[in-house]
């Protein structure tokens, strides 16, 4: 673990620092760095680091703003179960954030959102990941 540690750490501070636009001239940075990777590890590295090709070289995409669950609060206007699913109101316009801060509290069980204008379609792998949605919702109304 200490190796994926140290090799995304470098990886993301060349991209941070340099133009690159393969992933041989970026296995070959790190190897002049002292760092051995397969080319299926240097794949899985950035996808986790989240890097990407714009312009025909690596950046890294910064991290999506998400906002928290609890500051959206005044925007749920109420659930309803339905099995293994959960509905959640919100005010008008407000369905995609919520949907947004449900998925980021990686809640365990929740498989999915899908959201409209005002109301949230929580999908869970269970009938208890649903009623730990729905208790996570209440706590908000009240």
């Amino acid at each position: 673990m200490q190796a994926t540690t140290e090799r995304r750490s470098a990886l993301r501070e060349l991209i941070e620092r340099g133009q690159f636009q393969s992933q041989s001239e970026l296995h070959a940075a790190l190897v002049r760095r002292g760092i051995q990777a397969s080319q299926p590890a240097l794949s899985r590295d950035l996808r986790a680091l989240k890097a990407a090709k714009q312009d025909g070289v690596y950046t890294m995409v910064p991290e999506e703003r998400v906002t928290p669950l609890d500051a959206l609060r005044s925007l749920v206007r109420g659930h309803a179960p339905a099995t293994h699913f959960t509905l959640v109101r919100t005010e008008p316009g407000a369905a995609s954030a919520v949907a947004r801060a449900i998925e980021s509290e990686d809640l365990p069980g929740v498989t999915g959102t899908i959201a409209g204008d005002d109301t949230v379609l929580v999908a869970t792998s269970s009938l208890a990941a649903a009623r730990r949605v729905r208790a996570r919702v209440a706590s908000l109304l009240s």
